[in-house]
């Protein structure tokens, strides 16, 4: 015969077992809710990991085709495309020349000075949003970074996980998923950059969305004990508006002493000018002169 007070107590036992598991499982929930949060790492600490994840050596030399692309209503077309040596001196200081028939451009930063030199014509001294995309190498102090990065917009005391073309990255200067104020996101795994959203522009007229301006780097590849994007591509909104390839690497490579002083190079090639053109009004006078004489 079946005892059904003892079936009763039984089951209510097994309930009050479910019950406190249920009860466990709330409460640890609520405590690992903040632990998870508290797991991402500060924005400060992951630029430093960065940093010791591509380790670039104090001189870098790169070969990359550059490419500028016409951004047209039926397709993207390249609409020019250059070789440029570019060298990196870290901390601070980056060269990119480009010397074909008829271009020779040179951009030379050093410390927060930019100079573009076009066919020996100073054709600018601050630099356009796509000149940044370097700004993520040249420095290996962890400081030097963050104030340049801050002046750029990005505020590192916001930081969060975000996903982008699968992979779990640290979203820096932005809670994931708003993408309307500068950020630099550093894939979780490698500590890489992948993407920076360097900046914003109203609401376009024709699409009817905030426009981004973004730098991505892929492909990344090692260089003995170095690393560095093979492809750097260049968006605005939707349309790619420039493409690098890089094509060969060289680390430590020996530079000239006053390679990224190109000011003083200009004064000294336009002192030299003056002289040259003085000494030609010089030698047409003397020839006035003698022919006076005659």
């Amino acid at each position: 015969m079946i005892n059904f007070n003892r079936t009763i107590s039984l089951t209510m036992y097994w309930f009050k077992i479910l019950k406190i598991k249920i009860l466990i499982c709330a409460c640890l929930s609520l405590f690992l809710l903040p632990s998870a949060n508290a797991y991402i790492l500060q924005g400060e600490h992951i630029l430093q990991l960065m940093i010791e994840k591509i380790n670039l050596p104090k001189r870098l030399s790169l070969n990359q085709l550059i490419s500028f692309v016409d951004t047209g209503i039926e397709a993207e077309m390249i609409n020019a495309e250059h070789v440029q040596l570019v060298r990196y001196q870290i901390p601070g200081q980056f060269r990119s020349d480009i010397n074909v028939e008829d271009l020779k451009q040179i951009q030379v930063v050093s410390s927060d000075n930019s100079l573009t030199v076009i066919d020996d014509r100073i054709v600018a001294d601050s630099e356009t949003w796509m000149d940044h995309y370097k700004d993520i190498f040249i420095f290996r102090s962890r400081q030097q970074m963050v104030e340049k990065l801050e002046s750029l917009g990005i505020n590192f005391s916001v930081t969060s996980l975000g996903r982008y073309n699968g992979e779990i990255c640290f979203v820096l200067g932005a809670e994931y998923p708003d993408e309307s104020v500068p950020q630099l996101w550093v894939a979780k795994d490698t500590f890489q950059p992948v993407r920076w959203i360097f900046e914003t522009s109203e609401i376009s007229a024709i699409t009817g969305v905030v426009e981004k301006r973004e730098i991505h780097y892929g492909n990344w590849k090692s260089h003995y004990k170095s690393s560095y994007p093979a492809m750097i591509d260049f968006y605005q909104g939707q349309n790619l508006v420039q493409h690098i390839v890089v094509q060969r690497v060289e680390i430590n490579p020996s530079f000239a002493e006053d390679l990224f002083d190109l000011e003083n190079k200009l004064k000294l090639s336009l002192l030299l000018k003056l002289i040259d053109y003085n000494f030609y009004l010089f030698q047409g006078y003397k020839e006035k002169i003698t022919t006076f004489e005659d």
